[in-house]
């Protein structure tokens, strides 16, 4: 019956799809592992291939003109490929600044701006979400590169979402607090660490990588699509102190 032949052909629409970069670990891997439960067709990408992981330098402006054009068309980016070191301003180098900002800001940039093109290219809508942090709207000592890249990224956001609107491309962030991740290691091994940050969280206990990638997902999904411009902390309460 006619009934029956429509089910049919909804039933069997394509998946929609999305690229996570940072998706061999942390919050990239957590994220790509939801949403294919949710029924995406999931591209991990990082820095280096491995298994189900392709290879994509996001500092690199052909990476992403390759990367796009070999494993695309997709639906959806997720912006998780980041990094964190510690230093004091006067310790800092030169070369060390600009490594941190080139892959946390720069890369989220080119992201957006290839992403943005392809779907403009196709005629179709898009949703995008960056990786900012609760060092967006506060600083820490020992972190200054890190924390002006990430409120890059909270601006990117905004920047790029009022830019994309009207093309129907959402351009939305996260601002993770404490997390458990291999980036969070180094502070957790210190004497005493796990606690001190516990004891910041109103919450009483540390993120999971499971707790970003629910608020990611639901900035992709259609009940965000009314949402743009955002940055979400997912931090247990960091950002009420």
């Amino acid at each position: 019956m006619p009934g029956d032949r429509i089910a049919r052909v909804r039933y069997h629409a394509p998946m929609p799809r999305v690229l996570v970069t940072g998706g061999g670990s942390g919050i990239g891997a957590g994220t790509a592992s939801l949403l294919a439960d949710k029924g995406w067709s999931v591209v991990r990408a990082d820095l280096r291939a491995s298994g189900e992981v392709v290879a994509l330098d996001v500092a690199n402006e052909t990476d992403w003109e390759r990367g796009l054009r070999d494993h695309g068309p997709f639906d959806a980016l997720v912006n998780c490929a980041g990094v964190r070191t510690r230093h004091a301003i006067t310790d800092l180098t030169l070369d060390e600044w600009d490594r941190v900002v080139r892959i946390n800001l720069t890369g989220s940039f080119l992201a957006v701006k290839h992403f943005a093109r392809h779907c403009l290219a196709d005629g179709r809508a898009g949703a995008v979400v960056n990786i900012a942090s609760v060092n967006s709207f506060g600083a820490v000592p020992g972190q200054p590169h890190y924390v002006a890249s990430k409120a890059g990224v909270a601006m990117l956001t905004k920047a790029a979402a009022l830019e994309l609107a009207t093309q129907k491309i959402r351009v939305n962030a996260i601002a993770p607090g404490p997390i458990v991740t291999p980036m969070l290691a180094e502070r957790l091994n210190e004497p005493g660490g796990r606690e001190w940050l516990e004891e910041k969280v109103p919450m009483g206990r540390l993120g999971e990588v499971e707790d970003c990638a629910r608020g990611i997902a639901f900035l992709l999904s259609d009940e965000a699509s009314y949402i743009t411009g955002v940055t979400l902390p997912i931090d247990g309460g960091w950002l009420t102190r």
